[in-house]
């Protein structure tokens, strides 16, 4: 079945933070893919080096290397394998792979506790379980 060109998502962080985006799938359609059918994708919320980001079980190499990012982008992170999401300017991490753009406002991601509980999934309207 094919995958439709981008994919509305829903981030909630344990604290009652709650933030949308898009993934598209012309940045990197075979990484956007394994993204897409994975979701909904959970984890422990950890800040470094102006990423917010969690692990997840999805392995894939490289796509397309992102050779710049900007505060508000998602991106796919091979090396850790994690989804991360840039809140502020920084270069782009090694082999990072750009996914898809925060709709809303990437800064509330600075003042989260590291750990607390994310869930990304696709939005359709209906709250995401936990």
């Amino acid at each position: 079945m094919p995958l439709r060109p981008s994919t509305q998502i829903r981030i909630q962080i344990e604290g009652g933070v709650e933030l949308q985006g898009e993934l598209n799938r012309y940045l990197a359609p075979m990484t956007y893919d394994r993204v897409v059918r994975a979701l909904p994708l959970s984890g422990a919320l950890a800040l470094s080096g102006g990423l917010a980001y969690f692990q997840v079980e999805i392995r894939r190499g490289a796509e397309k290397e992102a050779k710049k990012v900007e505060p508000g982008d998602i991106l796919y992170w091979p090396s850790i394998p994690a989804i991360a999401f840039v809140v502020e300017p920084i270069p782009p991490p090694v082999q990072a792979v750009r996914i898809g753009k925060l709709t809303s406002d990437p800064s509330s991601l600075k003042n989260l506790r590291q750990g607390a509980r994310i869930v990304v999934a696709e939005a359709r309207g209906e709250p995401i379980s936990s």
